[in-house]
C-alpha cells in the first residue's frame, strides 16, 4: 500500500519500497487516475526541485507535477518532509526501479524503447533482453532543429513498434521536455501513449557503466558522498550552492506549512 504527500507542490508517493505500487505502475492504464494524469514516471532530487522553483521552469513543474507516479529520490527531501510532519516512508529512487520493471517487464515480454546518451549502454540493454529498440541521441539543445528530429524518429518507433514502456535517460531537463514532446505528438495524433519512464542513468548503472555508491552509504543516505568523491570538479559546486538554495526552498515550504496548519487550527476554533 501507499499515500501521496504533497510537498513542494508535487504528489509524492510514500510507499516503504517499490514493491507497494510496482503492480499498479505497469498496469497503469488501469490506474484510476489514468485519464487525469500523465502517464509517467518522474523521479525527482533535490537539485531538480532547486531547478524546477525557477521561474523559467514554471510550465515545466505544472507539466511534471501531472505525472502518474512521482518518486521522492532524495534523502534531504524525506527528511524535510518529517520535519514539516507530512512523512515520506522511504527513498524510491529510478535506480532501484529500473532493475525490478526491466526483470518483470522481460518476464512478460513486453516491449520497451530505452532512449539514453550512449550507444555502448543501449548495446548491452539489448544483449540483455531481445524484446527492446534502444536510440542514442546526438548531443542536441532543446530549441535546435536536432530535437525536433529525435522527436520525429522516436515518434515513428513508438508507432511501429508499440513499446508499453519508454525509459528515457538523458539527464534533466533534456528527458523530461522530450518525453513531454513526445506525449504531446501522441495524443495530437490520437495514438495509445506508453508508459513515460525518466530515470536518468538509471540504465547505466543497471550494466555497470556507471557504479553506485556502497550499499551501506545508500542506506544512511549520503550517496551524494559517493558522487562528490567521484566527480568532485563537477559536484562539489552543485551540492555546495544547491545546499544553499535547498535551504531557502525549505523555508519557504515550511512556511507554507506551517501557514496551513494554523489555518486549520482557526477553521476548527470557528
Amino acid at each position: 500500500m501507499y499515500y501521496k504527500v504533497n510537498l513542494f507542490d508535487l504528489d509524492f508517493i510514500s510507499a516503504r519500497n517499490h514493491e507497494a505500487f510496482l503492480e499498479q505502475l505497469m498496469d497503469y492504464q488501469n490506474h484510476p487516475d489514468y485519464h487525469q494524469k500523465l502517464p509517467f514516471v518522474v523521479t525527482p532530487n533535490a537539485d531538480q526541485i532547486i531547478k524546477l522553483d525557477k521561474p523559467q521552469n514554471r510550465t515545466l513543474k505544472e507539466q511534471l507535477s501531472q505525472a502518474l507516479f512521482i518518486l521522492p529520490d532524495g534523502e534531504s527531501i524525506i527528511l524535510f518532509s518529517l520535519l514539516v510532519r507530512k512523512p515520506l516512508q522511504a527513498r524510491l529512487t529510478g535506480s532501484d526501479l529500473f532493475p525490478l520493471l526491466w526483470q518483470r517487464a522481460k518476464q512478460k515480454q513486453e516491449k520497451i524503447l530505452v532512449i539514453v546518451s550512449e550507444e555502448r549502454v543501449g548495446i548491452k540493454l539489448k544483449q540483455n533482453y531481445e524484446n527492446i529498440v534502444y536510440y542514442t541521441p546526438p548531443f542536441f539543445q532543446l530549441d535546435s532543429v536536432e530535437f525536433d528530429k529525435i522527436c520525429t524518429d522516436n515518434l515513428d518507433i513508438i508507432k511501429k513498434f508499440k513499446p508499453k514502456y519508454v525509459i528515457i535517460g538523458v539527464g534533466f531537463p533534456k528527458q523530461e521536455l522530450l518525453g513531454l514532446a513526445l506525449h504531446a505528438k501522441l495524443q495530437a495524433e490520437q495514438v495509445d501513449s506508453p508508459l513515460f519512464l525518466l530515470l536518468g542513468a538509471s540504465a547505466e548503472f543497471y550494466v555497470g557503466i556507471k557504479k553506485r555508491a556502497p550499499r551501506f552509504l545508500q542506506k544512511i543516505g549520503l550517496e551524494w558522498l559517493h558522487r562528490v568523491w567521484l566527480e568532485p570538479r563537477r559536484m562539489w559546486k552543485r551540492y555546495l550552492l544547491g545546499g544553499v538554495f535547498l535551504f531557502i526552498l525549505y523555508i519557504k515550504e515550511f512556511r507554507k506549512a506551517a501557514a496551513k496548519t494554523k489555518s486549520a487550527a482557526k477553521s476548527n476554533l470557528a
